[in-house]
Formats: C-alpha cells, structure tokens, sequence
C-alpha cells in the first residue's frame, strides 16, 4: 500500500517531500513502497526522481533493468541537467557495472579535473569526495594491470592524501609482486596503523612468503581466517590456499593437507550457486594437484576441523571450571593442576592478543 503521506504530498504538488520519503522507504528496503511512489512522481515528470529510479536498477534490482544498470533514467536526467556532478558520476558507476570501463574513466577524471558539488539541492544522492573519485580513477588503472603507471598515480594520491589506506594497498601490493618486500612492508605496516583492513594483512603475509617467514606468513593468514563471519567464508578461499603453501615450505604437511581440503571445500560450495570464473577453476585444478603430491608423499587425506575452540573462550571454560572445582569439595592437587592450567592458558591468550596487535 502506498504511503498516504506521500500521497497527500504529491496531490499537493510537494513533490521534493514525497521524493524524500521514497528514499527512505529504499533504504529500509521497502522496494514495493518506493517504486509506487517513485511511478507517480515519474507520472508528474518531477526530475529529481529519476536518478533514484536509476539508483534502485544499479544496486538493487537483481536483473538490473536488463543489465542497463539505470543508465537510461541517469541519461534522462543529465538531459536536463548536464552539469550534475552526483548524477554524473552514477552513470559512470552504471558504465562501469556493464563493462564499459573507458567510457566510465573518462567521466571519473573529468569529474576530477573539473571537481564541484553539484548545484541541485533537491538531489537526494549526493556525489563521493574528490578523494573517493581519485581512488576510483586509481582501481581503473591498477585493474589494467599497469604496474607502474598503478605506482605513479598511487604516489599523487598520497601526495595529496597522504592516509590515503587504498593508495598504500596497491604500493604494497606493486612491491610485493616486484620483490621490493622491505619496502612493500614499511609501506603496510604504515597502513595497518591507520587502519587494521584485512586486504593489508594478506598483503603482509604476501611479504613474509617472499622472504621466506613463512610462520609470520601463517600468522597474517589466521588473522585474515578469524576475522570472516560464516556468512563471509567464500571470501577466505585465498586465505586457506596460501596457508597450506606456507605450510608445505614448513613441511607441516598434515595441516597443509587439511588446508588444501578447505580451500577446495569452498570453492565446491560456490561451484554449487553459480558457474566458477577461470580463476576458480585455476585455484581449484592447483589445490587438486598439490593435493595429489601430497597424497604421493603418504600424507593421509584430513579435512579441517569445524568444530574449534578459540583460546579466548577456552580461557573462560577454564576459568568457570577453576571456580567450580574451588566450590565443590574437590581433592587440593586436582583444584592446582585446574588452576595451572587456567594461568598458563591466559597467558597465553594475552600473548597471543599481544602478538597479532602487531600486525595493526
């Protein structure tokens, strides 16, 4: 059902309320409600209510308008309003998600070059900062795979913002690929004490492989592992596999083993939902022969465990036993051996919290 406010609004011709509300009914995911709303204000040919149409086609409806991607209602809105930077820069995003990235980039650094707010204050979706198109203008030529030319506009960008954290990811990363590791890990070291993002922890653990440390490496992968949810597990696909490389280096095949198990794991399981990308298939078919080399050297086939305790929880467990075994009538070398356990077990959680502090 249509919200009558909304309707007693655009009866009254208060069109920029009735938008507003529309709006907010899409960010509560009320879809139904929007679009009713956002029909009648199209039906009144109220302007502002074309780039919201356009907005819900690009992020939320799943066929995306025929894969138009809301270009069309942003052209009709740029039609009346050329200058739009919010709008223009949505239809570069538009461009983008159907491929056409060339197009999108020139919009991107023109938007750059000649950045303003835009001039409409009834314009519900405002523009990202200068820095947010920069970052952008950035994934475009790092994506081209031109490292140096990645390495030159990264180094602008800094010079410009200098915590910029996506310009020192892809520094790191360049480096790290180009075998340049004490810089590449200055450089990450000094991203992860601005900000503790998970792509700057693999990169780090990238690093550590290069020069040979491959517990260090383990430790940045653990870090990257814990940090997912469930809901988040086919992002540790990468995660898993690098794991198990460090561990073959360490000769600890057994855990390689069971790593590789949980790398093919996942990505069987994405396999399920959609059609596997040639980097998946590449990733799965390199898991299949490592596993296999494995398997020759008689390391038997172990899946990973799914049933684990961290050793923070397991603190508490201890500590709930230790006062229990104090309260009951419980012989005194069982209440000390409980009780040494419990220590030894905190401390080491502490350290542990300690060590991985250092990867901030």
């Amino acid at each position: 059902m249509v919200n009558k406010k909304a309707i007693k609004l655009i009866n009254n011709k208060e069109y920029e309320q009735a938008n507003k509300i529309s709006f907010i009914l899409f960010q509560k995911k009320n879809i139904d409600e929007f679009l009713e709303i956002n029909n009648l204000l199209l039906e009144e040919n109220y302007i502002p209510a074309l780039p919201l149409r356009g907005y819900y086609h690009l992020i939320e409806d799943m066929t995306h308008d025929n894969d138009d991607y809301g270009e069309k209602y942003f052209n009709k809105y740029l039609e009346k309003r050329p200058d739009s930077t919010s709008i223009r820069f949505q239809k570069a995003i538009a461009l983008s998600a159907k491929g056409n990235e060339e197009e999108s980039k020139k919009i991107i650094e023109n938007l750059i070059e000649n950045y303003q707010k835009s001039p409409y204050s009834d314009e519900i979706i405002t523009c990202e900062s200068k820095e947010k198109l920069c970052e952008l203008k950035l994934i475009y030529i790092f994506k081209k795979g031109h490292d140096e030319d990645s390495l030159n506009y990264a180094n602008e960008l800094l010079g410009e913002y200098p915590d910029n954290i996506l310009a020192m990811l892809i520094q790191a990363k360049i480096l790290c690929k180009n075998n340049e590791n004490q810089e590449a890990l200055e450089i990450i070291n000094k991203c992860l004490k601005k900000e503790r993002i998970i792509e700057g922890i693999l990169i780090k653990g990238d690093i550590y492989v290069n020069l040979n440390q491959h517990e260090k490496a383990i430790k940045c992968f653990d870090i990257g592992i814990k940090s997912l949810s469930k809901n988040e597990q086919h992002l540790s696909i990468e995660w898993y596999h690098k794991k198990a490389l460090s561990l073959i280096q360490l000769q600890k095949y057994e855990e390689a083993m069971k790593c590789l198990n949980k790398t093919m794991d996942i990505i069987l399981a994405i396999e399920l939902h959609t059609n596997l990308n040639e980097a998946g298939i590449k990733l799965l078919k390199d898991c299949e022969k490592e596993k296999q080399t494995l398997l020759n050297r008689g390391v038997a086939d172990l899946k990973y465990s799914k049933h684990t305790i961290s050793l923070s929880k397991l603190v508490y467990i201890l500590l709930a036993l230790s006062i229990l075994v104090n309260i009951l009538s419980v012989d005194d070398r069982i209440k000390l051996v409980v009780s040494a356990v419990f220590l030894i077990t905190a401390v080491t959680s502490l350290a542990k919290k300690i060590y991985e502090s250092n990867f901030r």
